[in-house]
């Protein structure tokens, strides 16, 4: 069990709805998390493994079986509002963020959720207390705090309370904040390119109203959700920054929030600069973990192994369904179709941190287990209808292996994709040419040579698949060199992209899953025994492949086998389609954010890198971010900036900002290269 389970168990059961945040810290980092919040437990589970070090956080919604949330940021507070209104702060569930500090949690009454979200200042201007009703959160018990590293405490286990009359009756008369930032909140839209400008001029003069960080992150939270156009995903770091930043300025002391060259809120500031929209970003692709349940080499492989180590699902799942439906191939069959389910995939990941090499070691020795993997060796006699694991140079070493040991199914694994695009590219190679053959069990065959170097496969008598590794730094320069000038390996090759949040590392603990091999292989078993398949409605496949075309349907059929073979169904249920859809629809999303465009020159091939970088960060970003991702110094500076003035000259990016403090430069993607196709 992750942190974030652990966090979360406790409060789902008492019909409190989390979400994660970011590893030590309060931000929310999923995308509409107001409609993710859940109280579910298989939620929680698919969380923890994505994000099992993560903070948690309970989210308040004002509707009749919710929780809302009253914050304490003043020590000693608490004996305040009951000396004011001479009731005692009922006996609910209690959490301590610092000593005299916490969240006190009620049920929502028709009082609270008509009250809304409120705060109020002590005497001294100073943040004193908060209401979150609705859309709000409050960071859980059993997460860690930002500044002092210590854990959220469980201060009072008791039940959670239906919220008192007296204290909704108390909040509502000391509202005193609520006016000051409803101005702000109710303001016209703002475009894309001015949030941080618009959003630090907002959160100084909340500051000089005396507002202090946490209510002005609120406040510019509720300005960014409900005025920010096409704000991201990463919105509510923005606010965090942008309240601190203002905060550390004092109270009746106008702040020089100085954006664009211009101090923001002086009565004699020029025009303000107008920044452009930038051009549409590419998303980050998201796996969709929901379709691996069920299946049984998640059910008795990846899961248990992913709960105790530094695992991705995917990144054990996907290499399992390449090499189950390499060994179902000749044996198993689809009505009416003419399937070979031979699947080419790349994993991208960190060094490192993502663990591709030995997760499909994990699988290829559980599938060993189960009887239908082996590993090719000079030792190997004969394959006996497994799938055979090959490391090769050459496709006229692969085909004379597999002519020598009868192999009908063969697996080409690279542990490094250097080890194959090597090979790829010494001149005269035909190892590109051969492997497109091999994905389409076309004639493999080399007749020529002596007997002993000769080999002959008929079209459709085999079926060869590939698995390769490699590092997201090295990927593009790897790639290149397999995917070239129209070489047709990018559309029968699969992609599988590294989670946008890494979990930490965890020392690796062995699980022994030798027994749950025994289930694999028994439904591998009916499924050959069956031998044949049918699709009971294609309706869902023949309104998609106007999308993702032959090649697309043609995986989301091969993958809709796998899953009915592996889920232990008869036939290819709607379920199973719309499974492999779903994985069809992250190679689509994964492919547009990895992709690579071809360049004739050097010059073209750093100015693809600075544009596709500008995509993945929203098409804008500040230069020095930029030129830390792109580490300028390896291409030597004088034909960098010969690549980035001619995208400035040629309007692909634009700048603004003056590059001095508080009003950094920022670079904006203005052209897409997808546009100019």
């Amino acid at each position: 069990m992750g942190l974030f389970k652990d966090i979360a168990t406790p409060l789902v059961a008492r019909n409190v709805p989390v979400i994660p945040l970011r590893p030590k810290t309060k931000i929310a980092f999923l995308n509409n998390w107001q409609e993710l919040a859940s109280t579910d437990l298989i939620k929680i589970e698919q969380w923890d493994r994505e994000y099992s070090d993560a903070n948690g956080a309970c989210v308040a919604f004002a509707k009749p079986d919710g929780i809302w949330f009253l914050e304490i940021d003043k020590p000693g507070f608490v004996q305040t509002i009951e000396e004011q209104t001479q009731q005692k702060m009922p006996d609910t569930f209690m959490v301590r963020s610092s000593p005299g500090r916490g969240h006190f949690y009620f049920k929502q009454s028709p009082a609270s959720m008509l009250m809304g979200n409120v705060q109020g200042r002590d005497e001294n201007g100073k943040e004193a207390w908060s209401a979150r009703v609705d859309n709000r959160y409050v960071v859980a018990p059993g997460s860690y705090h930002p500044t002092s590293g210590k854990k959220y405490e469980t201060l009072r286990d008791t039940p959670i309370l239906l919220a008192p009359d007296w204290l909704v009756q108390w909040c509502q008369s000391h509202r005193g904040e609520e006016r000051k930032i409803t101005a702000s909140v109710e303001g016209a839209k703002i475009p894309r390119g001015l949030h941080d400008t618009t959003l630090t001029s907002i959160g100084g003069k909340l500051r000089q109203d005396g507002l202090e960080e946490e209510a002005i992150y609120n406040a510019l939270v509720e300005v960014c959700e409900k005025r920010c156009e096409n704000h991201g995903a990463d919105y509510r770091e923005m606010c965090r920054k942008i309240a601190k930043s203002v905060c550390r300025y004092e109270i009746a002391i106008a702040p020089p929030v100085i954006m664009g060259g211009i101090v923001l809120g002086q009565p004699t500031a020029p025009a303000q600069f107008i920044a452009p929209e930038p051009a549409k970003s590419v998303p980050y692709p998201k796996f969709p973990q929901w379709v691996m349940a069920g299946t049984s080499v998640y059910e008795g492989l990846i899961r248990p192994v992913c709960e105790k180590n530094s695992r991705y699902p995917e990144f054990m799942f996907m290499p399992a369904a390449a090499l189950i439906l390499n060994y179902i191939a000749l044996k198993v069959r689809v009505e009416y179709k003419n399937i070979v389910p031979s699947f080419y995939m790349v994993l991208i990941g960190q060094k490192g941190r993502v663990i591709k090499s030995s997760s499909v070691a994990d699988v290829i020795e559980y599938l060993h287990n189960a009887g239908v993997v082996d590993d090719a060796s000079s030792s190997t006699r004969n394959a006996e209808g497994k799938s055979m694991v090959f490391t090769v140079g050459s496709p006229e070493g692969l085909g004379i292996e597999m002519s020598r040991t009868n192999c009908k199914n063969a697996v080409l694994y690279y542990d490094e994709l250097s080890l194959l695009t090597s090979k790829a590219g010494i001149e005269g190679s035909s190892l590109l040419p051969q492997l497109l053959i091999m994905h389409e069990s076309k004639k493999f065959s080399n007749t020529v040579k002596g007997r002993k170097e000769s080999f002959n496969f008929e079209p459709g008598s085999y079926c060869a698949s590939m698995i390769a590794c490699t590092t997201d730094k090295n990927f593009h320069k790897q790639w290149s060199k397999m995917s070239g000038d129209s070489s047709g390996m990018d559309d029968r090759t699969f992609f599988l992209y590294q989670p946008e949040i890494l979990a930490s590392l965890k020392p690796y603990i062995l699980v022994n899953t030798k027994d749950a091999a025994v289930e694999t292989r028994k439904r591998l078993d009916k499924a050959v025994q069956q031998g044949v398949y049918c699709i009971e409605d294609s309706t869902q496949l023949e309104e998609k492949i106007g999308k993702i075309g032959v090649r697309g349907a043609s995986r989301v059929e091969k993958l809709s086998l796998y899953f009915a073979v592996d889920l232990g169904r008869d036939s290819i249920d709607n379920e199973c389609i719309e499974r492999a859809i779903a994985i069809c629809d992250y190679e689509m999303a994964a492919k547009k954010y990895l992709r690579t465009f071809e360049a004739t020159s050097r010059e073209g091939a750093i100015q693809n890198e600075i544009i596709q970088t500008l995509q993945r960060n929203q098409g804008a970003m500040p230069k020095r971010d930029l030129e830390r991702i792109i580490h300028p110094i390896r291409y030597g500076l004088s034909l960098y900036n010969q690549c980035y003035f001619g995208l400035l000259k040629s309007e692909y990016i634009t700048e603004y900002g003056t590059g001095v403090k508080n009003d950094p430069t920022q670079v904006i993607l203005m052209r897409n290269i997808e546009e100019e196709e």
